[in-house]
């Protein structure tokens, strides 16, 4: 099955509605903009997502499996000057659409997964992302894929969806994991000319998918949670081998920024697991406070994809000094994909911005929340109308956290297009300062960035 109209009613929920890829590459030029862009505005607002390639097996298909696909607006001058989708060339979309494999810097049996998970800016270069394994893949301004990448020479193995970059340094810290490394992740720091520089391997009672991490001042934070590899899933044909083991004990290990393994300090917390942390820092009295979306548990009962009920809000409290933990719901309303303004990246921070999730992943409305005032606001845009990740660009010469702007891709079910908004964060249900139609529509995906010229 791979007609698209036909995959949009498929049984398997990651391949229907706006989940279901699209199959065209389209490029258009000077969008169509209700309101006013904001002068100030100079760069691309990317998305990366996962857009099956030729024939796929609703049976089998798990959403993160799915070839990546970037999306693009480039906006300038107050004008959206071109909308781009583009498949991430990896040799699995290359073959498929009967085209050449792109340049490597590894050995052609090198791991390659579908970069589908995150696209970034980095070192003069966009680079599309994924984890568990799989090197970062360089496209060029206009979205086409220029090389599978290891950064120079430097990268051992793996990389990650999710680079936590200090907004000190414009260093990358990166979590990494891969199967064949056993239990074992890898912690890398990648300077700003695109190399790494510092690299930390750090042994683990099993293997966790290791999706995000946070960063502190003093610390790096290690998310080893019972989300686990088994082998067994693995060599009975399990398209994702990754399942929930209750019995494994959840933790988070506080890595000194320069310190080795052995310096980790262990924080046991109760069952769950953790894709993305808004952020964290240190407390005065030593503590470290994490905020974050939680999901009860991960691939125990949906093999599939993400859906073992809805993600809360909350917060942990985690002592280093005595290895214990507090938790605390902050929002008890389905949200992920959170986001903040990341100047404060490893500082205390007041204000996060979540896509509100339906069931499935099912897009849905924005939410902003106020951690100073304990206050929510929720964004409804009308029922034909659902939000994916929300961005935060500050303004200009800000003058406090929150001044500055979010940026969403939304979908309209009634004339199944999208639009990339623009709000006021600081009037964030009031009316979008610009919305730019695009002409096509972009999935259900994963995340993205306003990466600035």
């Amino acid at each position: 099955m791979s007609n698209t109209s036909e995959l949009r009613k498929s049984s398997n929920p990651y391949l229907s509605g706006n989940l279901a890829p699209v199959d065209v590459e389209t490029t258009a030029f000077d969008l169509k903009v209700v309101g006013e862009l904001p002068a100030e505005l100079s760069g691309r607002y990317l998305r990366n997502g996962p857009n099956p390639i030729g024939e796929v097996d609703p049976e089998k298909y798990h959403w993160f499996l799915g070839s990546g696909m970037v999306h693009g607006v480039r906006i300038k001058g107050g004008r959206a000057e071109w909308y781009r989708n583009r498949w991430v060339r990896d040799r699995n979309v290359a073959k498929s659409l009967g085209e050449q494999a792109p340049p490597t810097d590894w050995p052609d049996k090198h791991q390659q997964f579908a970069s589908n998970t995150n696209v970034i800016g980095h070192a003069g270069a966009t680079w599309a992302l994924v984890e568990g394994g799989s090197p970062p893949i360089e496209m060029n301004y206009e979205l086409e894929t220029v090389r599978v990448s290891n950064l120079g020479g430097t990268l051992p193995q793996a990389f990650s969806a999710h680079p936590k970059r200090d907004p000190r340094t414009g260093e990358l810290h990166v979590m990494t994991y891969w199967w064949g490394w056993g239990n074992q992740v890898q912690y890398l720091v990648v300077g700003v000319d695109g190399k790494v520089r510092r690299t930390v391997d750090i042994a683990l009672p099993g293997g966790p998918m290791l999706h995000d991490c946070a960063i502190t001042d003093k610390y790096v934070l290690v998310f080893d949670l019972p989300c686990l590899f088994d082998m067994k899933t693995a060599m009975s044909g399990g398209s994702f081998p990754y399942i929930w083991d209750k019995n494994y004990t959840p933790r988070i290990g506080l890595l000194p920024r320069e310190g080795e393994a052995a310096d980790i300090k262990w924080v046991e917390i109760n069952s769950c697991y953790i894709f993305h942390p808004l952020n964290a820092y240190d407390a005065p009295d030593g503590t470290v406070v994490l905020d974050a979306a939680r999901h009860e548990k991960m691939f125990d009962i949906d093999q599939l994809g993400p859906n073992e009920g809805p993600p809360t809000f909350d917060r942990w409290i985690l002592n280093p000094q005595t290895g214990k933990a507090t938790e605390q719901r902050l929002d008890d309303r389905p949200q992920e994909f959170p986001r903040m303004n990341e100047a404060l990246i490893g500082q205390k921070h007041r204000f996060g911005y979540l896509a509100g999730i339906e069931d499935v992943f099912k897009q849905s409305n924005l939410i902003k929340q106020d951690l100073g005032k304990h206050a929510t606001e929720v964004r409804h845009d009308g029922k034909n109308f659902g939000y994916g990740e929300p961005v935060f660009v500050a303004r200009e010469n800000a003058k406090a956290e929150d001044d500055g702007f979010v940026m969403a891709l939304r979908h309209n079910t009634e004339t199944d297009l999208s639009d990339l908004v623009v709000l006021d964060a600081q009037d964030f249900c009031g009316e979008p300062v610009a919305v730019v139609s695009l002409p096509a529509r972009v999935p259900n995906g994963f995340h993205g960035n306003w990466i600035a010229d």
